[in-house]
């Protein structure tokens, strides 16, 4: 019988890890900020941007989302044969239409370039590009198995690996081989298709080459409406980029970009790696009839989380990015606080959505990204010319927000969850209060600057603390924890 003790536990050991492994992931970007924006400038940052999202709107449309359909399937099973033949059967699904298509995409890159670049002549950084999402998409299979089975530690070791190799490549191609933004593209291709060799024949090797027509079927009819919704949200991510580079410049874009970059920290650094082990725990919960209490304190846990580290992003991401980039590009922190705020209710949708997902009611999730992309247009269309960057971020803020609150309209009619509203809108206001104060009383030396950020961040644990919104069950926990922890 699950409880809520046990699956904590579960999702901390595993959480934890894939969190170092996400950041590892995710930190040849931020490690290699200075070097970008003093080697490619704010031109050449635009331009990776537009690539990389063009890449993921296609990316959604070639892979059908059976990868993430793998997690819904593989519970219904209990034969491990049958479990390994919803995973081969997804693998080999992706692979073969990902080289068809891909293939397809790289003989009218020139076309895709004039479109989104204004130049047909830089056809090869989309090239690369299409080649680095056909290796990726391999090596994202072996990450959902490695997920599924709760393989963490292995996970780690390749997000490791993925890591040294990406950074060593990055670093020769734009530092010493001053190949620019084309060095960034080959970097990023020859980093793929390394992992997607070794990963991708290994997950066969483990799992088989079977292949279920019926499976394949299922899996379709489970994914086919989310493709729609993933693109509507892709819209709402990515178009206010497409938007700045028409009224303004590829060099405010890439401003922009960096900006939204730190911005989404929150959702790629505690979101991300928390639903790579909480997306398969949570169905294996449903099938074992779980207690819906255990959905809504995990979910309490996870905005904590999510709040603290928004908090911290947000008082110290004018100070950092004073250290990271150029002044060039110090217009980018104003943005990020309340892009921050965006994706930390962003961050919620799969938490207040599940129901849908459990139902298999997938065609609500397109409905509403549908309608988000709508809203987000709209003001897009309404507020960039205006107001420029400032104009995004509102329309990104108002977006987010109604999606989250759209999908717990009618997620909750079909399973319903007893979230802690009260407790969670609590600890979001008093996030608020402290960066508010943040900007009214700010250090202006450096070292002083930093050291207060940390401290006003910290002051959060005891405000909620002692404030009533830590029950005294919780705190009895942390106690004992404590303890446990000073006399190991």
């Amino acid at each position: 019988m699950a409880t809520l003790g046990k699956e904590l536990k579960t999702l901390f050991k595993h959480g934890s890890v894939y969190f170092i492994g996400t950041v590892l992931s995710r930190l040849v970007g931020f490690i290699m900020i200075p070097v970008y924006t003093l080697y490619l400038k704010a031109e050449g940052y635009g331009i990776n941007e537009l690539v990389g999202l063009s890449i993921e709107i296609c990316g959604i449309i070639i892979s059908t989302g059976i990868a993430g359909g793998i997690y819904r399937f593989y519970y219904e099973f209990k034969d491990p044969k049958d479990r390994n033949t919803v995973i081969s059967t997804a693998s080999l699904a992706v692979s073969g239409m990902s080289f068809v298509f891909i293939g397809a995409l790289c003989l009218i890159s020139p076309y895709i370039s004039a479109v989104v670049l204004d130049d047909k002549g830089l056809w090869i950084y989309f090239c690369l590009a299409f080649g680095g999402l056909f290796f990726g998409q391999h090596t994202h299979l072996m990450y959902t198995y490695l997920r599924i089975k709760e393989f963490s530690i292995k996970y780690l070791v390749i997000s490791l690996l993925n890591l040294v190799i990406s950074l060593s490549l990055n670093i020769l191609f734009i530092v010493y081989l001053k190949m620019g933004v084309l060095g960034l593209f080959w970097s990023n291709f020859i980093s793929a298709a390394f992992f997607a060799i070794v990963c991708y024949p290994m997950l066969l090797w483990k799992v088989g080459t079977l292949f279920s027509s019926v499976i394949f079927k299922n899996m379709l009819r489970f994914n086919l409406p989310i493709i729609p919704a993933n693109l509507a949200s892709l819209i709402v991510n990515a178009s206010d980029r497409y938007f700045i580079k028409v009224f303004f410049s590829i060099a405010e874009t890439g401003i922009y970009s960096l900006g939204y970059k730190f911005g989404n920290v929150v959702f790629y650094f505690v979101r991300v790696p928390f639903m790579q082990i909480w997306e398969p725990r949570r169905y294996a919960l449903y099938q074992e009839k779980a207690p819906v209490d255990i959905y809504a304190r995990v979910a309490t846990y996870f905005w904590f989380v999510l709040v603290f580290t928004g908090l911290g992003i947000s008082i110290l991401i004018q100070d950092v990015i004073k250290i990271a980039a150029t002044p060039e590009f110090w217009a980018a922190g104003y943005y990020a606080p309340v892009i921050v705020l965006s994706y930390v209710i962003y961050a919620m949708d799969n938490h207040v959505g599940f129901g849908i997902l459990v139902q298999k009611k997938t065609e609500y999730w397109t409905y509403v990204n549908f309608a988000m992309c709508g809203v987000n247009l709209v003001l897009n269309f309404a507020l960039i010319p205006t107001y420029g960057s400032w104009g995004a971020v509102v329309a990104t803020f108002f977006s987010l927000l109604f999606k989250v609150v759209t999908l717990h309209f009618v997620s909750r009619k079909l399973f319903y969850i007893p979230f802690e509203w009260g407790r969670m809108g609590g600890m979001l206001l008093v996030a608020i209060a402290l960066y508010g104060f943040s900007l009214v009383v700010h250090p202006e030396t450096l070292v002083n600057a930093l050291l207060y950020d940390l401290g006003l961040t910290f002051l959060f644990l005891p405000i909620i603390w002692f404030f009533g919104f830590i029950s005294r069950d919780e705190k009895t926990v942390v106690r004992k924890f404590l303890l446990k922890f000073r006399t190991t």
